[in-house]
């Protein structure tokens, strides 16, 4: 079974031609000015990765390298970062692996170098190798919460959790009383099924200022089933602006849980709208559940056509498709899978057809179930994370 990965490279082309750029500036020292024309690449390249054109963003971050022409700076690194990001995102593995073996080859104590390395060998079935980046990754960098964190994800997502917990329980010899470093413990201990102590560090550090803890608070009450609390801290997070689509998410599913599915739309919309969306897929089936709940078939149908082009493997979702087409391409009265699908004003002209049409469209609300249904198929939005907690490759 395909696993996902904890993966977020944000700074990181493609081919060999590239791969000896990369290394010649590396490993040679290219040393050179911040050209404007470098910064204007590497701009030209973010952008065409945020679009999903990765073949223009690995020409352009070439461009930005070939305009190295004296000491490599931390603009140079940055750009390679991006680079692989953009190889991975096209799916080319072994590319981003090559790109990271010249970053580690120039700077042999870079960690986010390491855990990146790591997380790409897992996927390719080097376990051994990505434990070792791992256990180097921290080596180098031994005092970063999230960097421990991050790899108990990766190493859990490959069923080697029981490695991945060594590296949360080490992370508690960090030390630090304040607001993040109280967040970041207070997830380790939900991470590892410590409930108490999770509520006592999450709290503290939401009266130390964290927003952020609001989230993870709410998650832990919603592990433990108590959905007055979860959705308190939800809101709590959504109203300290600093909340994130997979929170829009959670809060659509506890009013659809109310069935108030309307109340759920307008999390899914905000959701949606966000700069960042690694939950898509998971938000687009929850708006056409609801959709369908609130009697917009039509509008379910436009967003399921979306959908099906862009996940064409959720074999649900297309049977989906072709029940909501039919709900939006048949005349008003015409029975479909056992019901009669009537029109907004069917019912209202005082005859017994119309009355029967109009009752046996609102008992056919039901059948908006195998919306329902489909619920489940395949909901794997690909979040990310990073050691370093910036941005993210939209795997």
């Amino acid at each position: 079974m395909k696993k996902q990965m904890e993966i977020n490279h944000h700074r990181t082309y493609r081919g060999k031609a590239a791969l000896l750029l990369v290394t010649a500036a590396l490993l040679a020292g290219c040393a050179s000015e911040r050209t404007e024309d470098e910064l204007s690449y590497r701009k030209i390249g973010i952008e065409s990765m945020q679009s999903g054109d990765y073949e223009g963003a690995l020409a352009a971050f070439d461009g930005a390298l070939a305009c190295c022409t004296g000491k490599i700076t931390d603009l140079e690194i940055d750009i390679c970062y991006y680079k692989a990001a953009a190889q991975y995102a096209s799916q080319d593995t072994a590319g981003a692996l090559e790109t990271y073996n010249a970053m580690i080859d120039y700077d042999g104590k870079n960690a986010n170098a390491y855990y990146l390395r790591g997380c790409l060998k897992l996927g390719t079935g080097d376990t051994d190798g990505a434990k070792q980046d791992f256990a180097d990754a921290v080596k180098y960098n031994h005092s970063d919460y999230e960097l421990y964190i991050n790899i108990y994800k990766n190493l859990a997502a490959y069923d080697l959790a029981e490695d991945g917990t060594a590296y949360l329980n080490d992370a508690f010899s960090i030390k630090g009383n304040d607001a993040k470093s109280l967040a970041y413990r207070g997830e380790i201990y939900y991470l590892l099924g410590q409930y108490d102590n999770a509520i006592k560090e999450l709290t503290s550090a939401i009266d130390a200022g964290s927003a952020e803890a609001n989230l993870t608070l709410a998650q832990v009450y919603e592990v433990q089933q108590d959905t007055a609390n979860a959705q308190t801290y939800y809101q709590a997070y959504v109203d300290a602006g600093v909340a994130d689509s997979e929170a829009m998410n959670a809060l659509a599913e506890i009013e659809m849980g109310k069935l108030n599915y309307s109340g759920a739309l307008s999390y899914i919309e905000q959701g949606l709208a966000m700069e960042n969306v690694p939950n898509r897929r998971a938000l687009l089936q929850n708006q056409i559940i609801c959709m369908e709940y609130t009697g917009d078939f039509a509008g379910a149908y436009e967003v399921m056509t979306a959908y099906t082009a862009a996940y064409p493997d959720d074999a649900e979702a297309l049977r989906e498709y072709t029940f909501l087409k039919s709900r939006v391409d048949t005349p008003a009265g015409t029975e479909v899978q056992g019901e009669v699908v009537v029109t907004e004003d069917t019912g209202t002209d005082g005859t017994d057809a119309g009355t029967d049409g109009g009752t046996d469209g609102t008992d056919g609300a039901d059948g908006t179930d195998s919306g329902a249904d489909g619920a489940d198929a395949g909901a794997d939005g690909a979040d990310a994370g990073t050691s370093d907690g910036s941005g993210d490759s939209g795997q």
